[in-house]
């Protein structure tokens, strides 16, 4: 098990309670570096790195609509 799977392992049980075969975790944590990688495309467009961590909050509510 690599690292990602290892850590969407440790996410899962930890804040979810769940427990996963280790083919499904390694394709969630596939599935979540393709979604973090586009979150932080979008947002890098409208934040940079001094901005307040609320902004980013903003952002994603104003953008989800």
């Amino acid at each position: 098990m690599d690292d990602k799977t290892r850590t969407v392992a440790g996410m899962a049980a930890g804040l979810q309670g769940l427990k996963y075969d280790e083919a499904r975790l390694a394709e969630i944590a596939a599935e979540l570096e393709v979604l973090n990688a586009a979150v932080r495309k979008a947002a890098s467009a409208h934040l940079t790195f001094d901005d307040e961590p609320a902004s980013f909050a903003s952002l994603l509510a104003r953008e989800a609509k």
